[in-house]
């Protein structure tokens, strides 16, 4: 185990010194747009991330061994492009809709069967009112604790040796993932800093499409956010809830789902640091609102959770460095219609993030994931992602 550490460590810093001697360095490109003679307008941009992870599982083989992987694979973020076309303002209002296709690459001994899905697909109406959205999209609860600049740019936990499609991020090991569903948001304007977002999202059935579960109302999500500039730097902070009722039609019983997280971000000069925190019920450690990694969604039933992550980075200009921990833990706990183990999710990460060039940015990731629920790991990553 140590040997393959060693290794793989070393892999990386090979890696990221080589990178160095690329000069200059380069700014990200601008969006693809048109824009008609009666002042229709539409705009594409797009990603696809690709990655080399090689990574040793502990004991995972049949007769008891550790694992190791070599594997190409997609990162937290798919191959993706988004299309927004906006039409000519009229008495104020603004209309846009977007929509948005994603591909997954496929694992090992599977040809031509990469997950296509279309994870938004959204209207919005603007003004100085702030912006009503109508669709399926990302949510919001948690939303901001996602974006972190290390798994959330990279690929972050995975399953396994053979993981496929999108990767965990630090989902069970940071933060609550907010997922893509049909909902109706509204969104404040910008009042000197100050936004507040809030929105009826689809609610999740735990154990999926079911007779025996009845989700009659919405869950209700909504968020604060407050962004406030000083010389030299901003400080973002954060604070947003979440609640879903869940009702057990043939064990006559009934449970909430509920969370509430803040955090705050702060950027000096090149300096970035950011913290997070969580705390669910009827959510468990893995993370996935309604779902479980491992047995049935309805195992959470009444589960208390939390996650939490600490990022620290330096941007050189360009080139970006950077360090970060998080986990994700549950208490033991029994239901009617479920129980749950104790179960902690840890996750170390050094990362970096360099720009070849307008398009293209080279991502590394070293990782050391340890786990109650699946088995430990550690993992050197190397990838690029193509910007347009």
């Amino acid at each position: 185990m140590k040997i393959i550490t060693k290794k793989i460590t070393a892999f990386l810093a090979v890696c990221l010194a080589s990178l160095l001697v690329f000069l200059p360095v380069h700014s990200q490109a601008q969006n693809l747009s048109f824009q008609t003679e009666s002042d229709w307008e539409l705009a594409a941009t797009g990603m696809v991330p690709v990655f080399l992870n090689i990574s040793n599982h502990d004991s995972f083989s049949a007769d008891g061994e550790d694992q190791l992987s070599t594997r190409v694979m997609s990162g937290f973020n798919p191959a993706n492009i988004t299309f927004t076309v906006t039409a000519p303002e009229h008495n104020g209002i603004t209309v846009s809709g977007t929509f948005q296709i994603n591909h997954h690459l496929q694992g090992p001994s599977v040809q031509n069967a990469g997950l296509f899905e279309g994870r938004v697909a959204d209207i919005a109406v603007s003004g100085d009112f702030g912006t009503f959205n109508v669709g399926k999209g990302f949510g919001i609860f948690n939303s901001i604790a996602i974006g972190d600049e290390g798994s959330g740019r990279g690929i972050g936990r995975f399953g396994g040796p053979d993981a496929a499609d999108a990767t965990l991020g630090r989902i069970g090991s940071g933060y609550v993932y907010a997922n893509f569903n049909p909902r109706v948001t509204y969104t404040t304007p910008n009042l000197g800093g100050f936004t507040f977002k809030a929105g009826l999202i689809n609610p999740e059935k735990p154990g999926g499409a079911t007779s025996n579960i009845e989700t009659a109302l919405p869950r209700i999500e909504a968020q604060a956010d407050y962004l406030i500039g000083f010389d030299g730097g901003t400080a973002q902070l954060w604070a947003g809830t979440m609640f879903q009722n869940v009702d057990v039609v043939g064990a006559d019983y009934d449970y909430d789902i509920f969370g509430f997280d803040t955090g705050l971000k702060l950027n000096v000069g090149g300096f970035g640091l950011t913290g997070a925190f969580t705390f669910t019920e009827g959510v468990g450690a893995d993370g996935l609102i309604g779902l479980n990694l491992i047995g049935s969604g309805l195992d959470q039933a009444e589960v208390e959770a939390t996650q939490w992550y600490a990022e620290a980075t330096y941007d050189f200009g360009g080139f970006l460095l950077g360090l970060s921990y998080g986990e994700g833990s549950q208490d033991a706990n029994q239901t009617v219609v479920g129980a749950s183990p104790d179960i902690t999710n840890e996750l170390l990460m050094a990362f970096f993030r360099y720009n070849v060039t307008d398009n293209l940015v080279l991502i590394g990731e070293f990782q050391n994931f340890a786990s109650d629920a699946q088995a430990d790991y550690v993992a050197g990553i190397l990838g690029m992602q193509f910007n347009f």
